[in-house]
């Protein structure tokens, strides 16, 4: 067997000690998307070939294991430098002849140094600013287990890496470090007259293990949508929009769909909509189109969830069976519970309108409840407490009441019961909102500011933060900074709304999470909302776990660079079953 390292930074991590092994757009909604929508496109260079990037479809599946491909060194960097943009091939002897400088040189915005790579990612992709004078780049790769180093020349301030290069890399170099060095010059009739001058160096890390599923994600960019790619595609297809759901459960036309989530087997998307006939409720569609059928979820269920002013819909893989199917959702009709915000359940198997209630959550007077999200394991559900909001995904606080708070109630067969703070998420100091439980239930991310927002809708200081399922220390991530040099600070990027992969892949007794979250960082997406995934990783031992690592986030390239694209859901859709356009 190959040493295949496993890379862990040297920070001091708010989580420690042993934890039982058992949140785009703040509160996207259809009525209102603050972002300005205006369009800008990332075109692709290569590693061998520039132009634009081409659809794929990836190999996201299940995450699958690791396969080890001995020692090496393998030749998957060619031999000779890639000379790109219609540049002579003599620039590679410019570069390598000049003494340079030792600073001065390109910022790398992505990725940043020391993230992390999945295995079956897209092709890696790289972006920089530079100073203006700077008009010419060398971007050098190295891998211990690679005869050569990847050195690519190109004129643009970005590039990715060959597919065909990426897939042998990730093949043979998966565990390892990728040595990252960038300079930059100015080219000016066959001489270079300034530097080269270093930039970024470091190095990034490719996983050894693959991260499962697909993504599915909203957009609000010319109207809303729900947009999606499995692992390794480069590119997004539209899951669904829309004139795609066509007339709800309860009359009317949908004219909008929002917040949304999966069923536990990825067949279905539950999801929050809007219709011409005034009402905004839950509905759901085959990922691969169509109503389900009554067998999946019955007629009367259907026009439960379609009630008005029924939101954010949550399943747990324990509760989705044919004797055992229930969906949990936020309600707030004045003519059934008086429009307080409550916790209610639905039979998806339901034979009348009986088949529902309110979950019990005794001990908080609050008005509103929000962003309900179900342990996998069906015994409990973390929400957000707060006096006022709205949307079921939105808390908002009142001189009289400040708190914003993740509380929990057990499931209890549908009954509820007592609601208690989330030990590391319902510090009175700040607001804590939009929490969702990972694989196994050992995190719950969430949303942290300070208590001085009035609410957790689109909020710029918004980051995001783990703690253990079961309650602890809460870690702030890493991933909520962009690279120093970009000159850009969190809080202030509205990083929100995690949602983790449905797996983690254990390799040598670490553990692999991903996380997906929406964040508005990219220059060259003029700051609209993106998504980025950065990974986690956590040392298995006798029955329990530690975290050991967690990592920058990378931009999820497979996404519309034009969109504003929050509120991400990871499942096992079945994305890759939707035919391409």
């Amino acid at each position: 067997m190959a040493n295949h390292k496993t890379h862990f930074h040297s920070l001091t991590l708010g989580l420690v000690g042993t934890i039982a092994t058992a949140a785009a757009l703040s509160g996207a909604s259809c009525s209102s998307d603050p972002t300005n929508s205006s369009s800008n496109s990332s075109s692709s260079g290569a590693g061998g070939s520039a132009g634009g990037g081409s659809s794929s479809s990836g190999q996201g599946g299940d995450g699958g294991g690791f396969i080890d491909p001995g020692t090496g060194p393998f030749g998957d960097f060619p031999k000779a430098p890639v000379v790109l943009d219609g540049l002579d091939p003599a620039i590679a002897t410019l570069f390598g002849d000049a003494s340079g400088m030792p600073t001065g040189g390109p910022c790398l915005s992505e990725p940043p140094m020391d993230a992390m790579f999945p295995r079956n990612w897209t092709p890696l992709f790289f972006e920089w600013s530079s100073p203006p004078e700077l008009n010419v780049f060398e971007l050098r790769l190295e891998v211990d287990n690679q005869v050569n180093p990847l050195i690519i020349y190109t004129t643009q301030p970005f590039v990715t890496m060959d597919a065909a290069v990426w897939k042998g890399l990730a093949g043979h170099s998966a565990g390892k470090d990728v040595k990252v060095t960038i300079r930059g010059a100015h080219l000016e009739n066959g001489a270079l007259t300034v530097g080269p001058s270093t930039g970024t160096t470091g190095a990034i890390h490719i996983a050894p293990v693959a991260a499962p599923g697909s993504v599915v994600y909203w957009t609000s960019t010319g109207g809303t949508s729900f947009q999606g790619f499995t692992i390794g595609d480069t590119t997004s297809k539209t899951v669904l929009s829309p004139p795609m759901a066509g007339p709800t459960s309860t009359g009317g036309n949908t004219t909008c769909v929002s917040c949304h989530t999966s069923s536990p087997d990825g067949k279905l998307i539950i999801y929050s909509r809007d219709a011409d006939n005034g009402t905004r409720a839950v509905d759901a569609r085959y990922v691969t189109g169509g109503v389900p059928g009554p067998d999946v979820i019955s007629p009367s269920a259907l026009a439960l969830l379609g009630r008005n002013k029924q939101t954010a819909p949550v399943l747990s893989p324990a509760h989705y069976s044919p004797s055992d199917a229930v969906a949990i959702s936020i309600l707030a009709d004045p003519a059934l519970n008086g429009g307080r915000y409550e916790i209610v359940w639905t039979n998806l198997h339901a034979t009348d309108g009986n088949g529902w209630g309110v979950l019990a959550r005794n001990g908080d007077p609050r008005f509103v409840a929000s962003s309900p999200a179900w342990r996998r394991d069906g015994n409990e559900i973390a929400y957000v407490t707060s006096a006022a909001g709205g949307e079921g995904v939105i808390a908002s606080v009142n001189p009289a009441d400040p708190t914003m708070d993740i509380n929990t109630i057990p499931y209890n067969d549908r009954a509820g019961g007592d609601a208690k703070p989330f030990p590391g998420a319902s510090d009175p100091n700040y607001h804590e909102f939009y929490p969702v439980y990972s694989p196994d239930d050992t995190f719950l991310a969430f949303n942290r500011t300070d208590n001085t927002p009035p609410d957790s809708y689109s909020e710029p200081a918004a980051e995001v933060f783990i703690v253990p399922g079961a309650g602890g220390t809460p870690t702030r991530l890493r991933a909520n900074d962009p690279p120093a040099c970009t000159g850009l600070v969190s809080p202030g990027l509205t990083n929100a709304w995690a949602r983790w992969a449905p797996k983690a892949e254990t390799y040598q007794g670490l553990k692999y999470y991903w996380v997906v979250f929406s964040s508005n960082r990219r220059a060259a997406a003029s700051l609209r909302p993106q998504l980025y995934v950065a990974a986690v990783v956590t040392k298995a031992d006798a029955g329990a776990e530690s975290l050991v690592a967690e990592y920058p986030a990378i931009y999820a390239t497979a996404q519309d660079a034009g969109g504003n694209n929050h509120t991400p859901a990871w499942d096992f859709f079945e994305v890759e079953q939707i035919p391409p356009k």
